[in-house]
This record gives structure tokens, C-alpha cells and sequence, in this order.
């Protein structure tokens, strides 16, 4: 069947193109959010692991900026750093101190009397971080003294916030970034 022009019904391409696009686009779209916002999360990522280098850096020198202490300059370190990406607010730093390579994230010493391999009540231990507990790891917080090494720890929830990305990413969308860093202290 033809027009007046003399066209065949249904022969006519016009908008086939504008429908097209609007199948893929939402796809294309959604791609391309969830690209740079992986993007994002990535150089967040890398960011934060530098943040915590650099403060352990200064932590193991036993810099204190005029007028504060260790445990200020090394967690402002941090934070100053990592804000460029992050609410500094929601950064959680731990630091570990220990008394040589060879005890990093090891159990403080006990006597196994039953030979079972773990510490049951009533065996006696040696306090090594003097916290009055046994634990299962020898570390005592802080930045340690001369000599001494230290395990940096900085975490940060990160959440995604494209629709789809963040139903599949993750916790309901959030992650944790990490960093750790582990240094000798110099003998200041």
C-alpha cells in the first residue's frame, strides 16, 4: 500500500535511530557512572594507602608538630591527606606497637599445661603489652618508642552511589578501604 508520494507503508526508517538510542542509552549511561565511579573509588583507594605511608613515615621519626603530640601530628597527617577524597571524619586509624619483626600480630607467650596449643583460663601468660589481659595479639597501642615496630592500620567505609553499581558492590553499595604500613622506628 502507497502514500501519495508513493511510498510504501512501513518502508520509512525516519526515527529508527532516536528509538535505537533510546534503548541503549540508559546503558550506555549507567556504564559510564559506573566507570568514574570506580574510578574515584580506585585513586581513593591509592590515596589512602599513601596517606598511611607517609604518616607512619613521620610516626617512626618521632615528629611532634609544635604545640601537639604524636598521636595528633600522625592522625592529621592522615587526615589532611585523605580529605581530598574522603570525610576525614569517618577514617578509622589504629596503630600497634611491638617490640620486633618476629612478634608483629602474634600471640602474647603462655605455659599450655593440657598440651591442647591454645590458651585455656588458669594458664599462666606473660603480659607483654601490660594491658592485665591475655591476648592474641602481643601489640600494644600506640606509637611505640625507639626501635620499637609499629603497625599502621587506616580504614574508610566507601559508598557507591550509582543505582545499580550499589546494589552489586558491597555492602548495600559500601566498602571498606584499607591501608596498613609497617615501620621500625628510628632511635630518637
Amino acid at each position: 500500500m502507497a502514500n501519495s508520494k508513493g511510498i510504501a507503508f512501513g518502508a520509512s526508517d525516519d526515527g529508527a535511530t532516536a528509538v535505537e538510542f533510546a534503548i541503549v542509552a540508559p546503558v550506555l549511561i549507567f556504564l559510564t557512572f559506573a566507570i568514574v565511579e570506580s574510578g574515584i573509588a580506585f585513586a581513593a583507594d591509592i590515596l589512602l594507602k599513601n596517606a598511611t605511608y607517609d604518616a607512619a613515615r613521620t610516626g617512626r621519626t618521632g615528629f611532634v608538630s609544635e604545640g601537639s603530640t604524636q598521636d595528633v601530628t600522625v592522625r592529621q597527617r592522615i587526615r589532611s591527606q585523605a580529605s581530598v577524597l574522603m570525610d576525614a571524619d569517618k577514617l578509622v586509624i589504629t596503630s600497634k606497637s611491638y617490640s620486633g619483626f618476629d612478634t608483629l600480630k602474634m600471640p602474647e607467650p603462655f605455659i599450655d599445661k593440657n598440651n591442647n596449643g591454645i590458651r585455656d583460663d588458669g594458664e599462666n601468660f606473660t603480659d607483654v603489652n601490660k594491658n592485665g589481659v591475655y591476648d592474641k595479639d602481643q601489640g600494644a597501642t600506640g606509637y611505640g618508642g625507639a626501635k620499637q615496630v609499629v603497625l599502621y592500620t587506616v580504614s574508610y567505609p566507601w559508598t557507591f552511589h550509582t543505582p545499580v553499581l550499589k546494589e552489586l558492590v558491597g555492602d548495600n553499595g559500601t566498602i571498606e578501604l584499607s591501608a596498613t604500613a609497617v615501620v621500625q622506628n628510628e632511635p630518637y
